[in-house]
């Protein structure tokens, strides 16, 4: 009778399997949390830009709040004004795009100016 111990190679091809299983799902969860980093700051960035543009709208006055467009870094901002149904506010809205690495996306914002 063999009295040595160890482990047979049955054993260590199992925990190799299982190592290697744990490990892809730890590499896997590490690039959705990269890619959902990645959607949070542009869409924070998207945000800022959105906020910045309805600043400078309620900075003028009703009559002269008009619709335009411009690029700002890596993102487009156009924004329309259009009277509500009373007459005395404005609604506001911007539509942020930014490119995403499949494609473009594109954020919407509105909001309500008082007159």
């Amino acid at each position: 009778m063999n009295d040595e111990r160890g482990f047979t190679i049955v054993e260590v091809l199992i925990a190799v399997l299982i190592l290697s299983v744990g490990l892809l799902a730890l590499v896997g969860s590490a690039a959705v949390t990269t890619r959902m980093i990645s959607q949070g700051q542009r869409y924070s960035e998207a945000s800022a830009l959105a906020n910045e543009r309805f600043e400078i709208l309620r900075s003028q006055t009703c009559a002269s709040m008009t619709g335009g467009s411009a690029t700002q870094g890596r993102f487009t901002v156009t924004w329309s004004v259009v009277p509500d149904a009373t007459g005395r506010s404005r609604i506001a809205s911007v539509r942020v795009v930014s490119p995403t690495a499949s494609g473009t996306r594109a954020d919407d914002f509105r909001t309500v100016i008082l007159c």
